[in-house]
């Protein structure tokens, strides 16, 4: 199971990518205006991501049935980030247009962009750093460029996310038959969960950060720390917000924003919905509850 709409993959969309992420926005700001400028940057983002996602070649994984037998077993993930693939040329592209759509949009972000554009090139040679969480390298990278290492590695990593999600397609079809993961990362890269969704029956999933994989969770624990004590687990919602909740753990002081689908009356494309939860991460930090996701994942 993954990451786009509901409940499908990532490559088998319940409807076509880009017009889910349209649709997805216009909905959103239906109830949320003070959100239009967030909204509007990310979803043209995640537009440009959904229009250049057919597009992407990579060459195809060769994991034998055995070994992500052996790995499911062993809890690990089927493959660590610096294994996923990508297309270069896609990603270049896709650099390109990020870079210029923060422009357009005048964000905070225009002018790293505006740098980066120029240097287009160069960032596009440290796609493989990015994935082995080479910190050393892309510090110095973006000293040379002159920019912020975050803003360096927001760029780098939607300009990879198509191609991450490709990876996640062709592996998800291993672990697609597990009725539960109990490990608090994704079981096919290994990354943080970004946020929770309830479905219209109750059940849980975890979306990862980075390769926006889904996989079902129990709904009674922590999906950081496996803290099943009903009196160390809480939630915070919003009679105004009902789609919307925090599921807080005082065991680990950790925290996971969760989309209730049972309350949710409009296209549900799981990035966008983390980008329009932010209050709620302003209200865990202000709870003293802590997020695990790097800067740059996924917003």
């Amino acid at each position: 199971m993954s990451g786009l709409g509901d409940g499908e993959g990532m490559g088998v969309e319940v409807e076509e990518g880009a017009e889910l992420v349209r649709r997805a926005a216009a909905g959103i700001l239906a109830v949320k205006p003070a959100y239009a400028e967030v909204i509007g940057f990310y979803g043209d983002i995640f537009v440009a991501q959904e229009e250049i996602r057919p597009r992407v070649r990579i060459e195809p994984f060769r994991l034998s049935p055995e070994m992500a037998r052996i790995k499911r077993r062993d809890h690990f993930p089927l493959i660590q980030t610096e294994e996923m693939r990508f297309d270069p040329e896609a990603g270049l592209s896709l650099f390109e247009e990020v870079c210029r759509i923060a422009v357009d949009r005048r964000t905070e972000l225009s002018a790293p962009a505006q740098t980066l554009r120029k240097r287009s090139a160069d960032a596009s040679a440290l796609f493989q750093g990015f994935l082995a969480e080479d910190e050393n390298r892309i510090q110095q990278a973006a000293a040379d460029f002159g920019v912020e290492a975050a803003a360096l590695s927001f760029f780098l990593y939607h300009s990879l996310r198509p191609s991450l999600c490709r990876c996640e397609h062709d592996l998800a079809g291993f672990v697609v038959n597990e009725p539960s993961w109990e490990k608090g990362y994704c079981p096919v890269c290994g990354s943080q969960p970004a946020l929770a969704q309830l479905d219209a029956e109750g059940r849980r999933f975890l979306f990862c950060s980075f390769c926006w994989h889904r996989w079902p969770a129990p709904r009674t624990a922590c999906p950081f720390c496996g803290n099943g004590d009903p009196g160390r687990l809480a939630y915070l919602y919003s009679d105004e917000e009902q789609e919307h909740r925090l599921d807080l753990c005082d065991a680990c002081r950790k925290y996971v924003k969760t989309i209730d689908a049972r309350n949710l009356a409009r296209p549900f494309y799981p990035p966008l919905e983390q980008v329009a939860t932010l209050h709620l991460d302003l209200k865990a930090a202000e709870s003293g509850y802590e997020s695990l996701l790097p800067g740059h994942r996924p917003v």
